[in-house]
């Protein structure tokens, strides 16, 4: 009579077969996008991330006389008190987008903004704040930015924004003992918004264009003003590397941590 083969012993842990590792995100960082590294969106209808190709375009160089740069949106919520802390070197610099481009070639979003001051790579990130703010944020993970309420971005130097939008003249005057003050508007700030209005309609949805790019020139420098694509509060980062010189400054327009889950945020 044969005899029964003895019962199978479980595998050891060496002879397990390893499961395979599922990678995590990339973690790309805002620089390394205008460098060409690969962007993946989430496909919520499978739930799959996908490659998407991005595009970056230069829009023009930032003049800079006193190096005291502003961020916000010239039509709406720009003021002469938002320059930020850091001050740059003065100069002209290039000024470019990443953007998302549609099927037919068009752009279909603005994912980042940036002026390059010098070659290199950030080391790190700090908040754009303005003087006078904390660039630490608050708790881990909240974020600060500016608003725009005419879905418009800008930099500009605080010396042509004061040309760009000049305050209005103050006129006192003494009646029955009372000093009364009349705030009298010439109208130069509604010309010039005027003006790059016009100017950002006539680059919006050209084939290989942006949602709106434009300069306004003003007699030292000029702003360089590029279309949201959307009301928003815009998240803006000074890039600094090892020996802290300023790399870059980039505002961040449409990346949401949801669809783009491979991109660090420097305060997430």
């Amino acid at each position: 009579m044969t005899a029964a083969p003895p019962p199978s012993s479980p595998p050891s842990a060496a002879q397990e077969r390893p499961k395979a590792s599922v990678p995590g995100p990339a973690q790309i960082d805002f620089h390394d996008l205008f460098t060409g590294a690969p962007l993946r969106a989430r496909d919520e209808e499978n739930d799959e991330l996908v490659a998407v190709p991005t595009r970056r375009l230069g829009i023009g160089m930032l003049v800079v006389p006193t190096g005291k740069l502003m961020a916000g949106d010239p039509l709406a919520n720009l003021s002469a008190n938002q320059v930020l802390s850091r001050a740059v070197p003065p100069g002209r610099y290039p000024v470019e987008l990443l953007l998302l481009d549609d099927e037919r070639g068009r752009a279909d979003s603005l994912l980042l903004a940036r002026v390059v001051f010098t070659a290199g790579r950030p080391a790190r990130w700090e908040t754009a704040a303005v003087a006078g703010e904390n660039p630490t944020p608050s708790r881990p993970g909240a974020r600060t930015g500016y608003p725009s309420d005419a879905a418009t971005g800008c930099f500009v130097d605080a010396s042509v924004h004061a040309e760009y939008a000049p305050p209005g003249q103050v006129r006192r005057s003494i009646r029955g003992g009372i000093v009364h003050e009349e705030h009298i508007n010439d109208g130069r700030a509604e010309r010039n918004s005027g003006e790059l209005i016009q100017a950002l309609r006539a680059t919006r949805g050209a084939p290989g264009g942006s949602l709106g790019h434009a300069e306004w020139k003003g007699t030292l420098g000029n702003l360089v003003a590029f279309g949201l694509g959307g009301d928003q509060v815009v998240p803006t980062y000074w890039g600094i590397d090892a020996s802290g010189a300023l790399v870059e400054i980039i505002s961040v327009v449409d990346l949401d941590e949801k669809r783009f889950p491979d991109v660090r945020w420097p305060d997430g």
